[in-house]
């Protein structure tokens, strides 16, 4: 079903071409922003392969992630009206909680576990590569739907502080990486004031490993993999002020969601012996405010 929308969401964009009509536009863009980001996180696990025996066994929790988040982006006409899109973005963890929770029967209950750490280092990642087709750019319409490539990562901690676990430093390293279609649009509101928005849809692959660190037996430094599929969706806006007619000044703010469906989680024991059981799937949502510059050529 999400692929299917996200498809739709395509061919209505390629559908507006025939409404209107076209011009000649900037040859390259180059957005710089820095802002503040903060997200929420969470995966569990079955106890076993089917799904039952409970059907959650355990539930990692990652709140309130937040910290310093800076990213770049550009749009390159190479060609008439093709061209390439490329981003990086970055953000750097600086608070947030933990908290691990265990069951022994279905539906979350029966609580043999439940413990909250720190959180508050780490990061997140992710860049992206494309191509698209000018479909419209006029007097106030711009729009560019693209499709690519991306890879998204986090590299999330739990661990203690003071004499509170002292010993204590696991982590959880996830990847989602898989193909996007992506719509950009520029519309000017009145003279130097225009709206820029973009939107996301991507399919991915999902990969994490971790590594509970105080657990002798588990292996380290790779305790346990999840494998699983999904998508993700993100959104941005802002407001562009030209200051000249190459820089603009903007500030907006953006809204992801990513989750997979259920999946697998491998569990490396110093026996040597693989335990293997059903993975729920991972939850991943945020925001983003930022301000910065939008230079064009």
């Amino acid at each position: 079903m999400k692929k299917f929308t996200g498809f739709c969401f395509l061919w209505l964009i390629i559908g507006l071409h025939t409404l209107y009509a076209q011009s000649a536009g900037s040859k390259l863009e180059f957005n710089l922003t820095d802002g503040y980001q903060r997200e929420n996180f969470h995966w569990s696990i079955a106890g076993n392969s089917n799904g039952q025996s409970p059907n959650v066994f355990s539930e990692l929790k990652w709140t309130k992630l937040g910290g310093k988040s800076l990213a770049a982006s550009l749009q390159y006409n190479v060609y008439q009206r093709f061209k390439i899109y490329a981003d990086y973005a970055r953000q750097f963890i600086t608070s947030g909680s933990a908290n691990d929770s265990d069951y022994s029967t279905d539906n979350r209950t029966g609580n043999t576990y439940n413990e909250t750490f720190d959180a508050g280092k780490g990061h997140t990642k992710g860049w992206a590569l494309g191509a698209g087709y000018q479909l419209i750019n006029n007097n106030w319409l711009n729009l560019t739907p693209y499709a690519g490539y991306s890879d998204n990562r986090q590299s999330l901690y739990l661990y203690g502080s003071g004499n509170r676990f002292p010993n204590l430093n696991s982590s959880y390293q996830t990847r989602w990486k898989g193909v996007f279609i992506k719509a950009i649009a520029s519309i000017k509101l009145i003279e130097k004031l225009k709206f820029n928005a973009a939107i996301t849809y991507n399919q991915v692959g999902y990969n994490a490993l971790g590594n509970w660190n105080l657990i002798t037996t588990f292996q380290h430094p790779v305790s346990y993999r999840h494998h699983a599929n999904g998508y993700g969706l993100n959104m941005n806006g802002a407001l562009a002020y030209s200051i000249t007619n190459q820089i603009a000044i903007q500030a907006g703010g953006g809204y992801l969601h990513w989750q997979t469906g259920n999946g697998t989680d491998e569990l490396y024991l110093n026996s040597g012996e693989v335990d293997k059981t059903q993975m729920n799937g991972a939850y991943r949502t945020g925001f983003r405010v930022f301000g910065g510059l939008k230079i064009s050529f």
